[in-house]
């Protein structure tokens, strides 16, 4: 889920690495991470947004601007677009 007050995700350090490592291992099977408000991101989505980025001071996790992920329709299409 997005933070309310900061507008970021917060995605776990183990959770991305283990993505980069699925991706490379099942390629080209994609992965998506889907937040709470339907929004989208890619593993390395996460790590190109927040590599110039300030990290958090434990290191466990990347915090992420809600502004940078996709709508969950833009990725997956409508569910009318879907059942057609």
């Amino acid at each position: 889920m997005p933070s309310t007050t900061t507008g970021r995700y917060s995605i776990s350090a183990t959770a991305i690495h283990a993505g980069l490592h699925f991706t490379a291992f099942h390629a080209p099977t994609p992965l998506y991470y889907v937040f709470g408000d339907l929004k989208v991101l890619t593993p390395a989505e996460v790590l190109h947004y927040t590599d110039h980025a300030l990290r958090h001071s434990s290191g466990a996790c990347h915090l992420v601007s809600t502004h940078r992920a996709h709508p969950f329709d833009d990725v997956f299409g409508s569910a009318a677009a879907r059942a057609a």
